[in-house]
């Protein structure tokens, strides 16, 4: 297996343990969707029925994500994922 897999699973699997799947899987919902700007054009309830998940999962996980500066509600159905390296300075 490719290292570079290797480690993105054995990442993966870390962070499941330490957020839970469904955070996890609603952080790669929004990284697969978001467009090269970061911007991903979702409510919180499609979000919810796309991915299964209950709406204090998905709420919850947008405020750690506000809180840390990772994401910031435009407006409703309209976010912006922080990708530049201002994470890097928080």
């Amino acid at each position: 297996m490719d290292n570079c897999y290797l480690k993105t699973d054995i990442l993966n699997g870390i962070f499941k343990k330490l957020i839970g799947d469904k955070k996890v899987q609603i952080l790669e919902f929004l990284a697969d969707n978001c467009d090269e700007e970061g911007f991903f054009k979702f409510n919180i309830n499609e979000i919810c029925e796309l991915l299964n998940t209950s709406k204090p999962t998905v709420i919850a996980t947008f405020k750690i994500l506000e809180d840390k500066k990772i994401l910031y509600k435009i407006k409703n159905g309209l976010y912006k994922l922080n990708l530049k390296d201002e994470l890097s300075r928080s």
